[in-house]
């Protein structure tokens, strides 16, 4: 029999997943971890898939381009798993040498085997 997995195993599953495709593969293989319609708020709101890799190209393209996300806090609550995170992000390019830190949000859903985020905030 399967035992199911935790709120924070899923939860460290998906930010592993997220800091690999991020930190190895870029943009277009983080995009693919959001939900069709998921939103993500930071400096602006991005709605969708294709405004979220917009968004996270103008990071990227900053000089963003490695970063360390540690989970804080994770619950699930009605079949949705919520995650708080601290991240730190380093910089190359014109953002040499510097690291930002802050914190973040995810609320995850099952789709199919796996789970994305519909709703993603960073402060």
């Amino acid at each position: 029999m399967k035992v199911a997995k935790s709120p924070k195993e899923i939860a460290q599953e998906y930010i592993t997943a997220w800091e690999d495709a991020w930190n190895n593969e870029g943009v277009e293989a983080t995009v693919k971890l959001y939900a069709l319609d998921s939103v993500l708020v930071g400096y602006v709101t991005a709605i969708g898939q294709s405004e979220i890799a917009d968004l996270l190209g103008g990071i990227f393209a900053q000089g963003w381009t490695k970063i360390k996300i540690k989970v804080t806090n994770a619950r699930e609550v009605n079949g949705v798993i919520l995650i708080a995170n601290e991240y730190s992000a380093f910089g190359s390019g014109p953002n040499e040498g510097k690291t930002l830190s802050a914190k973040s949000s995810h609320v995850l859903v099952p789709i199919a085997d796996s789970y994305v985020s519909v709703l993603h905030t960073a402060t």
